[in-house]
């Protein structure tokens, strides 16, 4: 029986001790990313009815990615030390450094963009958009905004889907309007109260309500008139009920 030096026993043994610790990490990491939507069920039925299924399910695989990404390289650098002896440690390197992060930056990415749709992603700048939420979740306002609100005419994301114009265009525009307005508002070179930069379309209302039988009965008379843009939804609807009451 060959003689091994101690002091590589003991290296053998403290990389064996590690590799155990990186392994039950990865199942604490995968048992976590379980066990959170099974915590979640205590929320609302109305919560449950309207959660976004790339949002609630792609952040908890993001979160499994990165932690398994952060394990293998662990793994990596305990177990072969910067070595690339065969094909698996070449393997496990490029998993950790180069595929698992790319995909999760893309991951990420489509996630963040969801977000940026929600209600809660507008009033986070409150200095500026605060008080508009306030009005629209406010059930004692009549604007219009507080009206689809509170009758749930738009189911969620209500900033969004109103201020969005109707195709991948209209999000396209939107997104160019968003960075220009988070670039003003950490900038702070925001005016108060704020204002649309452009008149608001009738075909950002019509996109929802043209199609709608009430809608129809109401308007029939002159509907080829707000199809043209000649008559402007604002110019009836803005007297009793205006886009928000801001104080």
């Amino acid at each position: 029986m060959s003689y091994v030096p101690e002091h590589l026993r003991r290296m053998s043994y403290l990389a064996k001790a590690m590799s155990k610790s990186i392994s039950a990490l990865l199942v604490l990491a995968v048992l976590l990313v379980l066990a959170v939507p099974g915590a979640l069920q205590a929320q609302a039925a109305e919560a449950r009815f309207q959660t976004d299924p790339v949002d609630y399910f792609g952040s908890r695989f993001l979160t499994g990615l990165m932690a398994l990404g952060i394990v293998i390289l662990l793994y990596s650098m305990v177990r072969y030390r910067g070595r690339l002896p065969g094909a698996v440690a070449a393997t496990l390197l490029v998993a950790g450094v180069a595929i698992i992060p790319i995909a999760a930056s893309g991951l990420g990415t489509v996630l963040v963009f969801e977000r940026a749709e929600k209600v809660e992603f507008c009033a986070s700048c409150h200095l500026t958009m605060q008080t508009f939420v306030d009005d629209m979740n406010n059930p004692k306002s009549e604007s219009l905004a507080a009206v689809h609100f509170k009758n749930r005419y738009i189911a969620d994301d209500q900033c969004y889907v109103c201020h969005t114009s109707y195709g991948i265009f209209g999000t396209v525009q939107a997104k160019k309007e968003g960075f220009i307005d988070v670039y003003k508002y950490f900038t702070r070179t925001f005016t108060l109260p704020v204002h649309l930069r452009h008149p608001y379309k009738n075909d950002d209302c019509l996109k929802c309500h043209a199609g709608s039988v009430k809608w129809q009965g109401v308007h029939g008379d002159f509907k080829d008139g707000i199809f043209s843009g000649d008559v402007h939804c604002m110019d009836c609807h803005a007297d009793k009920n205006p886009a928000h009451v801001v104080k």
